[in-house]
């Protein structure tokens, strides 16, 4: 019965992007883990993990990683409406529920409990192939699928409770994305950004990395070193990119930089260097 639905896994790597087409079916994303952001034509929405994208026929979405360091895991459900006709009965028409679900908006913020019984329907139903059993696998098929669909439309009845009680929260870690990067050579330790944000820094990091699959400080620390880069290709010595990027001394950026890097600062502008013609200086 594979005809009723397709599903596909989607890893996105840090940096990447990919566009989704519908054609003449539905498309029910699952965020599993990590983050990325919807980019629209009039705006750029985020999605995390245990969100729930959802998109109609007709529609063509770009989805992105959130940052430049984090991947993204996604588990996409295509649905033809034939399915929906095939499987509504008079007590629920899914062809109907479908067509205004989830009331104007790509994104379902789904409750853990809701999103953990979705994600685990969709993995059975993927491994179904792998059934030893035959006795019942059509009818056994049609049933977990059916409750997959009726789930997925009771989530999006309930997103609109969950959003209000996850939107302050969501509205401080897109604050404390545009704070480090307005701040990213300044002190931004979690005790600054517990009085920046009066919010404690312990749940501040927590949220980041339940949100963006990294730590706050990982994520700071990629950011300086790729400032870094600019700064040294631009003839600037060691020890001046040292304190323009925020590191709090000469070793510390030395270390973090070949560990990040696999080489040397000066190491690393010798090899970017080496094609250039009519260089001189060197960043000692």
């Amino acid at each position: 019965m594979q005809d009723l639905y397709r599903i596909t896994s989607y890893h996105l790597h840090a940096g990447e992007n990919r566009t989704f087409r519908t054609g003449s079916k539905y498309q029910i994303i699952l965020v599993t883990h990590g983050s990325c952001r919807i980019c629209g034509d009039s705006q750029t929405q985020p999605c995390y993990s245990s969100d729930i994208i959802f998109l109609k026929p007709g529609e063509t979405q770009l989805l992105e990683t959130f940052t430049q360091a984090a991947p993204c895991f996604l588990l996409c459900v295509t649905v033809p409406r034939k399915s929906l006709a095939l499987l509504s009965d008079a007590t629920c028409s899914l062809e109907e529920k479908f067509q205004f679900a989830p009331y104007g908006t790509n994104i379902i913020h789904a409750e853990i409990n809701s999103f953990v019984l979705i994600r685990n329907i969709l993995t059975k139903l993927d491994s179904l192939s792998e059934e030893h059993i035959e006795l019942g696998i059509e009818l056994y098929e049609k049933s977990l699928f059916t409750t997959f669909l009726v789930m997925f439309l009771r989530t999006c009845v309930q997103s609109d409770r969950v959003h209000q009680s996850r939107q302050r929260k969501m509205l401080i870690l897109d604050d404390v994305f545009e704070y480090i990067s307005q701040h990213l050579t300044e002190d931004l330790s979690l005790s600054t950004l517990e009085k920046e944000f009066f919010i404690s820094g312990e749940h501040i990091s927590r949220e980041f990395k339940k949100n963006t699959g990294m730590t706050l400080h990982t994520y700071i620390t990629r950011l300086r070193i790729d400032l870094s880069k600019k700064y040294l290709l631009q003839d600037i010595s060691v020890r001046d990119v040292c304190q323009l990027c925020g590191f709090s001394s000469y070793n510390h950026f030395f270390r973090i930089f070949k560990k990040e890097c696999g080489m040397t600062p000066i190491t690393y502008y010798k090899e970017a260097r080496s094609g250039a013609a009519g260089v001189h200086q060197r960043p000692y």
